[in-house]
């Protein structure tokens, strides 16, 4: 694994925390109503760092949904906090959040509408916007790190899920996931943004189809970082240009190149190089054109999509929305008894 670096405003450890968000549109007046009760609050609160409030505060003056909300969250308002893992920007902990989010304001009585947990589990079972929620910022009294307080995916990663229910799950979830994965890169992509660090544990499921991008750590805009003189990123993921140029080349082509190693994870059930060490010698191997080998039985379209997006040349790949298009027309042809992928 290639090192990695922290997000400048969020120093220290992160956080997810349980709960899930739902989609709440309100009218204009609402909103400006809801923004000048924001306002008011601003005076009442402090994460103790001018910048988070300052992100805090200019995200609930500009949201135009109420999902778009997020809020500075007292530490004391989280229950049963549990650790879950450790990755490259922290530690992450699931945790009851007591209140539960903002979806509105009751103007009768001058208060939140906040979203109860029984409510979230019944009615956000479905996607969204394929990227993880996140409600807002809090700060562990203990050691004094701030955390991201972010939705809770039930069914863990991707890799987690490959690893536990890979025999359970046939070709019509595997494209279904592959198609929204597709489509949530896609989602970054359209925003002129390069994720840099896509891989299969940064992919988590709320159930078997609802796959979500998470870990924004790296994810720069398209024409920034190009001097960059650091590499970071998981290295079986990480494309042979950006390995070659010490990440100077890393482009959304180079995100093409790590959706095409997912693919193979997703195929097999096997994470990339499971067999060999991942070291400079893989890397130099990597850059030479050596790929994931696949040792199971796939519908040779779906090989030959992979390896578009594994080509050592960038531009041979292709982009995410044509792989939406693609991973589209080969679910719908599942239905077909006759086609290349029944066979």
């Amino acid at each position: 694994m290639y090192p990695y670096h922290r997000a400048d405003f969020l120093p220290n450890h992160t956080i997810t925390v349980l709960l899930s968000g739902c989609c709440y549109t309100v009218a204009p007046k609402t909103l400006i109503i809801i923004f000048v009760r924001f306002k008011k609050e601003f005076d009442d609160w402090t994460s103790g760092n001018h910048d988070i409030d300052q992100l805090i505060q200019q995200t609930q003056l500009s949201a135009m949904l109420v999902q778009d909300l997020i809020e500075w969250i007292p530490f004391s308002k989280f229950a049963n906090l549990k650790y879950l893992a450790k990755g490259g920007f922290g530690t992450v902990f699931k945790a009851v959040w007591i209140d539960g989010y903002i979806k509105g304001l009751n103007r009768m009585k001058n208060e939140w509408k906040r979203q109860s947990q029984t409510d979230i589990e019944n009615q956000h079972k479905n996607g969204g916007n394929f990227a993880i929620k996140i409600y807002g910022v809090t700060k562990n009294p203990k050691d004094g790190n701030y955390m991201i307080v972010m939705e809770y995916a039930k069914k863990g990663s991707l890799l987690r899920l490959l690893d536990s229910k890979y025999n359970e799950l046939d070709w019509d979830s595997k494209i279904a996931n592959l198609y929204y994965i597709a489509a949530g890169l896609n989602t970054i992509h359209e925003a002129k943004l390069v994720h840099k660090d896509f891989h299969s544990s940064n992919i988590v499921n709320k159930n078997r189809f609802s796959p979500y991008i998470t870990d924004f750590g790296l994810c720069k805009p398209v024409s920034q970082d190009q001097n960059s003189k650091e590499l970071f990123g998981v290295l079986p993921y990480i494309a042979p240009e950006a390995l070659h140029t010490s990440g100077k080349e890393y482009t959304q082509k180079s995100d093409i190149y790590s959706f095409g190693i997912i693919m193979s994870e997703v195929f097999t059930g096997f994470p990339p190089y499971h067999d060999i060490p991942h070291d400079q010698d893989l890397a130099f191997r990597i850059c030479l054109g050596y790929r994931p080998k696949i040792r199971c039985k796939i519908p040779q379209i779906l090989l030959d999509l992979m390896n578009k997006c594994l080509d050592t040349e960038p531009q041979k790949r292709p982009t995410a929305r044509e792989l939406i298009d693609i991973l589209n027309h080969f679910f719908n042809d599942l239905k077909n008894e006759e086609t290349e992928l029944c066979k």
